[in-house]
C-alpha cells in the first residue's frame, strides 16, 4: 500500500507534536483551524515580522517566532473570473523573491467550496552584502490567495526549511481547513 509523502508527513506532524488544531476565528468572515503552538502576535511582533506599511488581518507565531502564520488582504481588485490572470500575476512576484524557488504545489484548486491560487515551496535568498557578509536564508512558505469581496485574502505560512518536516503537515492541515463566508 503506497502513502503519499504528504500524508506521511502530517502523520508524522501529529505524532510529533501530539497537537489536535484548534478553531479559530478572524474577523467575522473567516474561520480555520490553528496549531495550539501558536499565540497571537502583538502590533510591534507584526510590524517587526511583516515589512508592510499595512497591519495584517491576524498574524501568530510560535514562542520562540520561528514559525508564523498570517493573514492579509489587498484592496487589489478581483473577481472570481480572474483567478488565471491574478495566479499569474502572483507566481511571477514570487518567483522574483527569490534566488532560487523549488515548488512542491502550484496550482488553483477549490478548499471548502472556494477557489485558492496555492503555492507551497522552499526558497534561498542569498545576501552577498559585503557590509553584512555572506549568509544564505533557507525557508519553507504554503502561500494561499482567494478572492473576497473583489479583492484578495492572503494566507502565508512560513518557516526555515530545518523545521519543514515538523510543520508541513499542520501547514496543510490548517491550509485545508479554512472556511470563508
Amino acid at each position: 500500500m503506497k502513502i503519499s509523502i504528504r500524508l506521511l508527513c502530517l502523520i508524522i506532524s501529529i505524532s510529533v507534536f501530539g497537537q489536535k488544531l484548534v478553531p479559530t476565528k478572524v474577523g467575522e468572515d473567516i474561520s480555520l483551524k490553528i496549531s495550539p503552538e501558536f499565540v497571537s502576535m502583538s502590533d510591534q511582533s507584526r510590524m517587526r515580522q511583516v515589512a508592510s506599511s499595512k497591519v495584517p488581518l491576524a498574524m501568530f507565531s510560535t514562542q520562540a517566532q520561528d514559525v508564523t502564520f498570517g493573514i492579509n488582504d489587498n484592496p487589489m481588485q478581483w473577481t472570481e473570473n480572474d483567478t488565471e490572470t491574478v495566479y499569474g500575476f502572483y507566481k511571477a512576484s514570487v518567483n522574483a523573491l527569490f534566488d532560487e524557488i523549488e515548488y512542491i504545489q502550484d496550482t488553483i484548486k477549490t478548499i471548502n467550496g472556494r477557489e485558492f491560487i496555492v503555492f507551497e515551496f522552499t526558497s534561498v535568498i542569498r545576501d552577498d552584502n559585503a557590509f553584512s557578509g555572506k549568509r544564505t536564508l533557507r525557508n519553507y512558505t504554503y502561500i494561499q490567495y482567494t478572492s473576497y469581496k473583489d479583492q484578495i485574502l492572503l494566507f502565508n505560512f512560513g518557516c526555515k526549511v530545518r523545521l519543514q518536516s515538523q510543520w508541513e503537515g499542520v501547514a496543510e492541515e490548517m491550509m485545508q481547513s479554512i472556511r470563508i463566508k
